[in-house]
This record gives C-alpha cells, sequence and structure tokens, in this order.
C-alpha cells in the first residue's frame, strides 16, 4: 500500500492507495507544518485517523508539506510518521515539489502556491531547479489567504476601507476591537490560520473596487516577490494550486495577462492529480 499526503497550514489531504486492487481511500486532518507541529503530534493524527493494520501495511509514504524545505523540518516530520509507520520507505518533499508534480507532470514550467500561504518554483520536468524565498506569514506570503486577511484588517483598522466593507465587518466579527485582534495574532497558536480566515468575508465582497483592487494588490505583490526572478521567459505557463489561486482566479488571470504573462492551470488542491502522478511515474 502506498500512502500519499499533502499538507498545508491548515489541513492535510491524504490517499490511501492499494496497488494490487486499485482501490483508493481519502483522509483529511488537520495541517502538519513542522514549523507549528510537533513529531508526537504528527504520530497520534496518524494513529487516530488511520487504522493500526494498514499503518503496518504500508510499503511508501509520500508526504509532500508545507513547511518542510530544511533537513530540521522533513526530520520532524520523518520522525513522526515513522514513529507510526515502522515497515515503510517514507519520503518527505516541500509542498512545492507537490505543487510542480500535480500541475506539470514531466513538463517544464513555473508551479505557484496560492493558498494559506504563498510560493514558487521553476521545474524542469523532474527537478525544481529555481526556488523563490518565501518568508512566511510574518515577512511575506504576499498573495495568500494570510495576506489577503492582513490587508484587509489593517484597511479596517486603519479607517482606509470603504464604509460599507467597515460596516459589514462589525456586524459579522462584532466582538473583534484591536486589542482582540492583536492578542490573536501575538499570543494565540496558529496566526497565519487566523489571517486566512477572512477569505469568505474578501469573496462575499469581491464585486467591491476597493476589495477588487486589494485583490489585485496581493497578487501583483506575489508576483514582484514570487515570480519575477525565476525566470526570464515569459512565454512559460505559470500555473497555481491553492484555494485562493482558484476562488479568485479571474483575477488572478487578469493580474497576469496586464503583466504579460501565460495563465497555465489552476487546480484547487494537489492530491488527486498527485495521485494520478504516482500511478504512472515511478520515483
Amino acid at each position: 500500500m502506498i500512502l500519499i499526503a499533502d499538507s498545508g497550514s491548515t489541513k492535510t489531504d491524504w490517499i490511501l492507495w492499494v496497488p494490487k486492487t486499485n482501490e483508493v481511500f481519502k483522509y483529511k486532518t488537520k495541517g502538519l507544518n513542522p514549523y507549528f507541529t510537533k513529531s508526537s503530534e504528527i504520530t497520534e493524527e496518524m494513529f487516530e485517523h488511520f487504522a493500526a493494520d494498514d499503518l503496518e501495511q504500508l510499503e511508501e509514504i509520500f508526504f509532500y508539506g508545507s513547511g518542510c524545505g530544511s533537513i530540521d523540518s522533513k526530520s520532524i516530520v520523518f520522525e513522526g510518521i515513522n514513529n507510526a509507520c515502522k515497515n515503510a520507505t517514507i519520503h518527505i518533499e516541500h509542498d512545492l515539489m507537490a505543487s510542480a508534480r500535480a500541475l506539470l507532470g514531466k513538463k517544464k514550467g513555473i508551479a505557484c502556491i496560492l493558498g494559506t500561504g504563498s510560493n514558487a518554483c521553476l521545474y524542469d520536468g523532474e527537478f525544481v531547479t529555481n526556488e523563490a524565498v518565501s518568508f512566511g506569514y510574518i515577512m511575506g506570503d504576499e498573495g495568500s489567504g494570510n495576506h489577503l486577511g492582513r490587508m484587509l484588517l489593517k484597511a479596517i483598522f486603519n479607517g482606509k476601507a470603504p464604509a460599507e466593507v467597515v460596516e459589514d465587518f462589525k456586524q459579522k466579527y462584532p466582538h473583534l476591537d484591536l486589542s482582540r485582534l492583536l492578542d490573536q495574532l501575538y499570543n494565540l497558536p496558529n496566526p497565519n490560520r487566523f489571517l486566512a480566515s477572512f477569505s469568505p468575508f474578501i469573496l462575499s465582497h469581491q464585486k467591491n473596487d476597493f476589495v477588487i483592487s486589494l485583490i489585485e494588490s496581493s497578487f501583483n505583490q506575489f508576483l514582484d516577490e514570487f515570480v519575477i526572478d525565476l525566470n526570464d521567459d515569459k512565454s512559460l505557463p505559470i500555473s497555481f494550486q491553492g484555494s485562493i489561486a482558484w476562488t479568485y482566479r479571474t483575477i488572478l488571470d487578469k493580474v497576469l495577462t496586464e503583466r504579460g504573462y501565460m495563465l497555465g492551470n489552476i487546480i484547487k488542491q494537489p492530491i488527486d492529480t498527485l495521485l494520478d502522478f504516482h500511478q504512472n511515474y515511478s520515483i
């Protein structure tokens, strides 16, 4: 049996594939970003959501995760999975590799993530050959859900958002004053998820000129920070995965076109196409 995982900061999608019978089973757990999650928590998630017999019979595990870009962070994930799956060969890859394989297969292109966080890479059909520097939700993540949330909250609490948006915000979040906001950001866990949680509110106002401008600004900042230094060839398609790219794909397409880029594929989540990749190609 083979287990494939696509893990972000918010959630993890899993597919258990049985090659002999071609059976597929899908699971969801919380996000397992090693910057926010201990090895012991990963082990607990494995035991909670998977049958003990299945864990023992696993032959290979392909874990693609947000935050898995360094040896130390990969070690955290490896230890957590290995404690639950002693017999499996475990592969830990950055979530950028998941995006590249899911979006591009064996073709060359630029693969991007626009979900709770953001990132981008140049992919040659087999390897990630150039990767943007991601500073995370405090210093970066332009174009992401938490970046959009950060821009919205700053505009509202700075008095720069239009009155109709502010009034609706107060009705939707009546208890969120400035002190509670700062407490949520600096004293409580998972501030990146908190910031990204305002995407539905932004979506509900996506026809408002101010909100459209906010989204366009966020996507332009993403291109400036993540894409323009990856490759000089603007004819190379730029593909995206993630809830933000999927939800605001019309605006994203407009921003790319205005900047002279060519939009490739957009998928909401890569787990199904990752399964296709592993069924069709040996690693």
